[in-house]
């Protein structure tokens, strides 16, 4: 009798999701970003916000959440309620093992809904730099290991993370290019322009306003492909080197939240990126859309996580 009332009380629990997956969403969504407005992140869920109230029917309301290096943001839209009414948009943080170490958070305490922007990592140099190529860099750096120095953020932030790679697959440690934190981009090209620096490490789009005045160099990205917009830079690939390296925003809703929930968002994200104006508006702040459905970002979130993590083993880092 009393496995009876137990199954009773699951088919209930199930009819009850149903009936919320049925209806969803009825009421406001709150979209979360874990960053300070007028960054990447934020311009991205407030283009996406209009788009996403025009789908589906209801506001999409952008909330910075702000502090601790961008854990008080993710601890919410992980904390959050798991009924698709509290969503947000999540980094490449949470697959750096530093950053996890320190907050507790990571990629597991999420359902990814859409990888939305991939911002691609450039190697940039001044425009008097001696090095022509990326080759020539590297030569310099196995027979002068230490001697020069990069930036581009934080100590053991995302961009420290594409150094540290580039590094790993050369077979190099992470003392032959020292890295000197910077606080974001702007502050680290203002460094590699003053001299305080020999390489930059940071987003296609941040350097390319130096890159078109004349001021600094690129020496390769780090993508698959060339780019577009700079189809003669080329790529670490083509120099013989397997990394790519790009951080990521990927709009993500609290673990355990309805698998049918999370379809209706996937689908509606997956609308939205493709709408003119997101178009437009993302084409003129130099990001990046690279969609991927739900089941994609699950795969690239974890394989995200295991890369960094090997990173992290096979350098010896201690942090």
């Amino acid at each position: 009798m009393k496995q009876g009332w137990k199954w009773v009380l699951v088919l209930a629990l199930a009819w009850a999701g149903f009936g919320l997956a049925q209806g969803y969403p009825v009421r406001p969504v709150t979209l979360i970003v874990p960053w300070s407005a007028g960054g990447s992140t934020d311009l991205t869920a407030r283009a996406l916000a209009p788009v996403l109230e025009k789908n589906l029917g209801v506001p999409f309301q952008v909330v910075n959440r702000t502090g601790g290096g961008g854990a008080v943001g993710h601890g919410a839209i992980a904390q959050g309620r798991p009924d698709g009414y509290t969503i947000g948009i999540i980094t490449l943080e949470v697959v750096l093992p530093p950053w996890v170490a320190q907050t507790r958070i990571d990629a597991d305490m999420f359902s990814p809904i859409s990888l939305l922007v991939l911002n691609p990592v450039a190697v940039v140099v001044r425009q008097d730099a001696p090095w022509k190529t990326i080759q020539e860099l590297i030569q310099d750096l196995k027979q002068n290991p230490g001697k020069y120095k990069a930036s581009g953020t934080a100590k053991w932030g995302s961009y420290d993370f594409a150094r540290l790679g580039l590094l790993w697959k050369l077979g190099l440690k992470d003392e032959a290019l020292p890295w000197v934190p910077a606080q974001g981009a702007a502050a680290a090209m203002q460094e590699l322009l003053s001299g305080g620096i020999n390489v930059a490490f940071v987003s296609i789009g941040e350097a390319s306003g130096l890159v078109k005045s004349g001021e600094a160099r690129f020496l390769a990205f780090m993508t698959d492909k060339r780019f577009p917009s700079f189809p003669e830079v080329p790529t670490l690939k083509e120099a013989g080197i397997d990394w790519t390296f790009a951080s990521f925003l990927m709009a993500a809703a609290p673990k355990y939240t309805l698998p049918s929930v999370i379809d209706v968002l996937d689908k509606a994200f997956a609308q939205a990126v493709q709408d003119p104006s997101f178009v437009r508006f993302m084409q003129n702040a130099n990001l990046v859309i690279n969609h991927l459905n739900r089941k994609q970002s699950l795969a690239f979130l974890q394989e995200r996580a295991k890369t960094m993590l090997q990173i992290t083993q096979e350098l010896g880092l201690k942090f």
